[in-house]
């Protein structure tokens, strides 16, 4: 080998120590944090086991991977839109007042979101479908913001959220969308576009949501897939 050449690893060694690394976080997590904290509710579900899910699933997983591209586009589109504004701690201040007035004007914006989607579910049962996807959409534009404005956290949890609430808003077109199937099938697309690694997305909705409705969440992480390669594959967060 040359001096200085960097080997890398086999793909297989890479996933195995993945994998081993997820199961020492679960261990651990389990142990110190509290129940829920690693846990996103959803309504109960019962799979009906003939693989019509699959196919229900695939209009919310499209909205959801829809709320992925958002994100992608706004997060570039508000970088570019602050780094004119000179420093960084000019772009952060602007950045901040934007998202404190978002965040005011819509309180259910504030946190991470996985924590609201019952509150998001009831907002839309009363407010119907354009109202879940202007949630949606205000959510990945609260994230975009905070992102672009150099504050340090993950867009896991507000894609959830964001995926979440475009996948309700297609029971409102297809009302025998069972609401968990619409639900998992978004946050399906929505991650996996959002963060431009299908494993990840995999392996982080498995932790989160568990087993619930396996064939709708694999729906929405293969149609988030292909939506992902249609995008550059840029660093974004």
């Amino acid at each position: 080998m040359l001096l200085g050449e960097e080997q890398q690893a086999p793909k297989w060694q890479l996933f195995a120590a993945a994998l081993a690394g997820l199961a020492g976080f679960l261990m651990v997590a389990r142990r110190i944090l509290p129940e829920d904290a690693l846990h996103v509710d959803l309504p109960t579900h019962v799979a009906a086991g003939d693989g019509s899910e699959i196919i229900l699933a695939v209009l919310p997983g499209i909205f959801g991977a829809a709320m992925g591209w958002l994100f992608h586009g706004s997060l570039i589109a508000i970088r570019g839109g602050l780094s004119r504004f000179g420093t960084i701690w000019q772009q952060t201040l602007i950045g901040t007042v934007l998202f404190a007035l978002l965040a005011s004007a819509f309180p259910i914006l504030r946190f991470s979101g996985h924590h609201e989607l019952q509150e998001m579910l009831l907002l839309g049962q009363e407010n119907g479908m354009i109202a879940l996807l202007a949630l949606a959409a205000l959510k990945i534009l609260a994230l975009a913001l905070c992102l672009a404005s150099g504050w340090r956290g993950g867009a896991v949890f507000p894609l959830i959220f964001a995926g979440a609430a475009a996948g309700g808003a297609a029971v409102w077109m297809l009302p025998q969308i069972p609401v968990t199937v619409a639900l998992v099938a978004g946050i399906g697309g929505a991650l996996t576009v959002g963060m431009g690694k299908p494993l990840a997305a995999m392996l982080i909705a498995l932790l989160l949501i568990g087993p619930t409705a396996m064939g709708p969440l694999c729906t929405g992480l293969l149609i988030g897939w292909l939506a992902s390669q249609q995008l550059p594959k840029a660093e974004l967060h």
